[in-house]
């Protein structure tokens, strides 16, 4: 598809393809986030370029999910951000639902209050705009999911780990979920609603490690599930061999069994160094100091801690410098952007000279053609339904002898003179055009013969008012005229040798009579 559409120069399907390759790239053992970035990315500057913002924020909140697993915060916030705007910005409150997801996601690392309303924000529009509270499965899932890396947070650095209550709310109502049955559609790439029944269990253990001694349960929520085992998932069991290996682990050191705690942690690792995924990594490394701490191994705790302190700040410098990188590839894509915007103001002004006369500024034959074509395709298909229109022919009379008399120059002044008056006699809607030389056209859209006769009537005394001696002394200037009612038979051939023969007709008249007609 991304072939095709390069070899077309198609950017709405460069677009969709690229998309598609990110969100593939997703569902690959191991994925690629770096890969998968730099497709949303192309994608949303794409969508950008086409105008297509419904689209873009999409894109823009895939980029913000796979920043951050990357570790990369602060740019998955702007990204997230921005997809919410856009989102905001359209009709369809689905596409905003997946936009504040995102948000949510992105912001848990640097304010858990904000990500937590962004998730609240996400559950509504779901519920409204997606298919019911089965649809807010995903959303909900990540709120408990942040509150767990919050609760370990609030472990790793001594602070009292209580948790939130509305955590408990949102187990309450994923329990429902599950009971009822109900297929939850998929908002994001992240584990939903078709892993609920292994995911629960999971998050029920694992807040279950942190409730204190004295914490109550809801009604109808105690006991917690405690899980015994990893969990099989039906569609992709690498995405929770993480989590659980990080849950398992969290629990067996509250528990003080220190080799399963062991094995859980180098599970961890195992699953999340070639996924890529920083907030587990990091997640795991903490464990790992934990444990060598209660095995009381403390100079290799202090070892393991200066490492991790170490890789972070690489991991700092590496996030600059992908920052240099995003906004040397930003200002490309500016520049990209006023190219072509200055692409489509000059096809726009070649369109628009293709279509005019350059002597008058009126519309030329070309531009008659289309109008005609489309206004006679209405009679064809509405019949009796459509509304009338008319075409009048103009000749200037006796023109050429203006030219010999006068000159060419002040021949042009006299059609430049003509197209004036025209414009000023015609309604906003009607087309004046010039078609050749001294010929003029008149398309009169949702007007009969009778309203066009006195639109023409109009125009005739006009140019008997003009003023043309301005132009030349002594020049006297008149014009025939011809109209025709159009017909759903017609051609525009037709209809125009009918109008020039009731123009010659006029021509032909030297008292000029009122207009003939063509009935």
């Amino acid at each position: 598809m991304l072939a095709s559409a390069k070899l077309g120069g198609m950017l709405p399907r460069q677009a969709d393809a690229f998309l598609i390759l990110a969100r593939a790239e997703l569902h690959r053992e191991p994925p690629s986030p770096e890969l998968a970035l730099a497709q949303a990315r192309q994608a949303g500057h794409l969508f950008h370029l086409v105008g297509d913002a419904r689209q873009e924020s999409d894109a823009l909140a895939l980029a913000a999910l796979l920043l951050t697993r990357l570790g990369r915060f602060e740019e998955a916030i702007e990204n997230a951000t921005l997809a919410v705007r856009l989102a905001e910005s359209q009709p369809d409150g689905a596409h905003t639902a997946v936009a504040y997801h995102h948000l949510g996601l992105a912001t848990h690392a640097r304010d858990s209050d904000y990500a937590r309303r962004a998730l609240l924000r996400s559950i509504a529009l779901a519920q409204q705009h997606c298919g019911g509270e089965a649809a807010s499965v995903q959303p909900r899932l990540q709120l408990l999911l942040g509150e767990l890396y919050r609760l370990e947070q609030c472990r790793q650095s001594g602070q009292p780990a209580r948790i939130d209550p509305i955590a408990f709310d949102m187990l309450q109502a994923l329990r429902q979920i599950l009971a009822s049955g109900t297929e939850a559609p998929a908002l994001t790439p992240q584990p939903g609603g078709a892993q609920l029944a292994a995911l629960l269990p999971l998050i029920e253990t694992g807040l279950g490690s942190f409730l204190a001694s004295d914490d109550t349960l809801p009604a109808g929520l105690a006991p917690l599930q405690d899980a015994t085992r990893t969990p099989t998932d039906p569609i992709r069991p690498e995405s929770l061999r993480g989590l659980a290996a990080w849950i398992f682990a969290r629990r067996a050191l509250e528990r003080g069994q220190l080799a399963q705690a062991q094995a859980c942690i180098a599970e961890l690792l195992d699953v999340t160094l070639p996924r890529a995924d920083q907030r587990l990594v990091q997640t795991a490394h903490h464990l790992h100091i934990t444990l060598l701490e209660q095995q009381g191994r403390h100079d290799e705790a202090l070892a393991a801690f200066r490492r991790l302190r170490a890789d972070q700040l690489l991991q700092d410098r590496e996030n600059m410098a992908s920052r240099e990188r995003t906004a040397t590839l930003r200002m490309a894509w500016r520049q990209q952007s006023r190219a072509l915007a200055e692409l489509r103001t000059s096809s726009r002004q070649f369109e628009r000279l293709s279509l005019e006369d350059p002597l008058t500024g009126l519309a030329n034959r070309r531009q008659v053609e289309r109008v005609a074509a489309t206004l006679l395709q209405r009679l064809r298909d509405e019949r009796e339904q459509a509304a009338p229109w008319c075409l009048v022919m103009i000749d200037i009379d006796r023109f050429k002898q203006i030219n010999d008399q006068h000159s060419h120059v002040i021949g042009d002044e006299v059609l430049r003179a003509m197209a004036r008056l025209l414009r000023h006699v015609l309604r906003q809607h009607d087309l004046a055009a010039r078609l050749a030389g001294d010929e003029f056209v008149l398309i009169l859209p949702d007007t009969d013969e009778n309203l066009a006769r006195q639109v023409v009537e109009r125009l005739r005394g006009e140019i008997c008012r003009h003023d043309w001696g301005a132009i030349a002394p002594g020049l006297a200037v008149s014009a025939s005229l011809g109209l025709a009612g159009a017909c759903a038979e017609d051609s525009l051939a037709t209809l125009m040798q009918r109008s020039d023969l009731l123009m010659y007709a006029d021509k032909a008249r030297r008292d000029r009579p009122p207009l003939p007609s063509s009935v």
